[in-house]
This record gives structure tokens, C-alpha cells and sequence, in this order.
């Protein structure tokens, strides 16, 4: 029996006053959506952040995305 549970891993954004751009400030790990707020709101609690949210990195949709230096070097050649 595998009692493992799986963590997810989300970004977290914020923004310091109304009108400020939103900020990627870093990640946390968490099991579900509730625990990556709380995890993220203890964790970057050095500002006043006027807004933050977390966003599981599994569900961010990229319209564009890098590609990686050496699989671009290697089209190159």
C-alpha cells in the first residue's frame, strides 16, 4: 500500500500597492490548493504585499515558452 501523497508545486505572485505590476516572488510545495496559500503567506510575509496568489505551475498555460539554450544551439548547428 503506498501512502505517498503528492505535492504540487505552485508560483507565487504579488503586488505591493494598487497599480504595481504583479511579481513572480517564488514557489512553494503543497498537497493542496488551501496549504499552498498558507505555506506562501508565511513564507513571503516580509511586505504588506497588497495582493498575492499562488498558481499551480501544472495549470499555467504558455502561449509562449522558452526553449532551452542548448536544445537551441543544437538546431543551429
Amino acid at each position: 500500500m503506498n501512502n505517498r501523497v503528492s505535492r504540487n508545486e505552485y508560483d507565487v505572485f504579488t503586488r505591493i500597492k494598487r497599480g504595481d505590476n504583479l511579481v513572480h516572488i517564488g514557489t512553494v510545495e503543497a498537497e493542496t490548493d488551501d496549504l499552498a496559500k498558507v505555506y506562501a503567506t508565511y513564507i513571503y510575509d516580509e511586505e504588506d504585499w497588497v495582493e498575492m496568489c499562488v498558481v499551480r505551475r501544472d495549470h499555467i498555460g504558455w502561449v509562449r515558452h522558452p526553449e532551452g539554450l542548448f536544445k537551441k544551439e543544437e538546431a543551429g548547428a
